[in-house]
């Protein structure tokens, strides 16, 4: 990428984020995006693939990868249940904390 168009691309990216809404739906499906990673990352730890976790929560293999993926733009937001039987399938417990806003 050129040094333009990484200019273009961060000044895009100002103008969008300087409106709220765009704003909180970045920030939101960013949410989205380090809660899958952090999922994918304690299985990996945990030494389990998909299928293991799919197993332990009797539910498909599929419904992991979406878990993985962070996709569908809220169409398969996990709810808090699957989430915490997730968590359980590895080993770990669910915490849901708030932080003040900086």
């Amino acid at each position: 990428m050129s040094k333009r168009s990484l200019k273009q691309h961060d000044e895009l990216r100002q103008s969008v984020l300087s409106d709220e809404q765009s704003r909180a739906e970045y920030e939101a499906f960013t949410l989205q995006l380090k809660l899958a990673e952090q999922l994918k990352k304690s299985r990996k730890k945990a030494a389990m693939t998909q299928d293991d976790i799919a197993n332990k929560m009797c539910t498909n293999k599929s419904v992991i990868a979406r878990l993985e993926a962070a996709g569908g733009r809220g169409k398969h937001s996990p709810s808090l249940k699957t989430l915490s039987k997730y968590a359980s399938a590895i080993g770990y417990k669910l915490e849901i904390k708030l932080k003040r806003a900086e």
